[in-house]
């Protein structure tokens, strides 16, 4: 018998009706996480879930492991690589994501806090695409905050540039500048720098399946 429930269900009736229970000061954190099939089927039969490294894309080798850096300085646990989830999204984008993952389970779960990176979603993409961490300052506005970056990302670029490494891996960046962008993510990893309703993703060295809530198989 499955620890946890198992069902089927569409995409608009994988994602319960109203509002999503996210807390992210709660001691345990409501995550949900598109998986494989094969996902399923080893939670039921070892009862945790690791992720496979392997299957991070190469483009983004140095934006993983970055992360994968920060997990193993805050986080308690170890391991390889990171499973992804939702920490707070909404339900419309749940749903879409379910729309696209045909075939795929649907992880509702609650994990230990203290066993969870948050990350920002959206700015998370400035860490895959290279760019500068820089959030907005208190009281200034959206335009104001994009011309303080556009100018020192501008700044940065130009300096990046005269090395010639500006198209290399960031692995291979002079020291003092692959510093410098790495240090300026970790911006993403504080809540304090944005406000109360962005969404956040999490990352977990492993998941086990007393920490599963439901699992649905998206038809």
């Amino acid at each position: 018998m499955a620890p946890f429930p198992v069902r089927n269900a569409k995409p608009e009736q994988a994602v319960p009706a109203g509002r999503m229970g996210y807390d992210l000061d709660a001691e345990r954190l409501l995550l949900h996480t598109v998986q494989p099939v094969e996902a399923l089927e080893t939670l039921l039969t070892t009862g945790t879930l690791r992720p496979d490294p392997k299957l991070a894309e190469e483009a983004f080798a140095d934006a993983y492991a970055w992360i994968y850096r920060m997990m193993a300085a805050r986080l308690p646990t170890s391991g390889d690589g990171a499973l992804w989830f939702w920490a707070r999204t909404h339900r419309k984008h749940l749903v879409e994501a379910c729309r696209h993952s045909r075939g795929q389970v649907l992880l509702t779960c609650r994990v230990p806090r203290d066993r969870v990176l948050l990350s920002h979603f959206d700015e998370w993409h400035l860490v895959l695409n290279k760019g500068l961490g820089m959030p907005r300052r208190p009281g200034e506005s959206e335009d104001d905050a994009f011309a303080r970056w556009e100018e020192t990302y501008d700044e940065f670029d130009a300096r990046l540039r005269a090395t010639g490494m500006r198209d290399t891996p960031i692995r291979e960046w002079p020291t003092d500048l692959r510093n410098e962008i790495e240090k300026s993510w970790e911006c993403i990893l504080d809540r304090g720098n944005y406000g109360p309703f962005e969404c956040w993703q999490g990352t977990v060295h492993a998941l086990n399946a007393d920490e599963v809530l439901e699992a649905v198989r998206i038809t």
